[in-house]
């Protein structure tokens, strides 16, 4: 299975890039190495293959969350890495999909 965190939002520029650096510079602080990286969430089919971990900043549609079912990716919301609330749950499930 791939390994890889993908980041997505609308247009897969400002938000999620904002989210994924936030998240990298916390593994990275953590010293873990795991790949990280924003999407456009028109292409989230497509890279969902590729990943391991997806992290949403607006709610995905049913299918884009059943694909990620189906393909054993862990979801997670990503508003919290903006907002600072409930961020540390969130990263800690992030960090022990990253130990699987």
């Amino acid at each position: 299975m791939a390994r890889k965190l993908i980041v997505a939002c609308g247009s897969g520029v400002a938000t999620s890039t904002t989210v994924a650096e936030k998240i990298k510079s916390k593994l990275e602080a953590d010293n873990i190495d795991y790949p990280v990286e924003a999407v456009d969430y028109k292409s989230i089919l497509q890279e969902l293959p590729s990943a391991s971990i997806y992290v949403y900043i607006a709610k995905p549609d049913d299918e884009v969350l059943q694909a990620a079912e189906k393909l054993g990716i862990s979801v997670y919301a990503g508003v919290p890495f903006l907002t600072g609330i409930g961020v540390d749950e969130i990263y800690e499930g992030i960090v022990n999909d990253t130990r699987k």
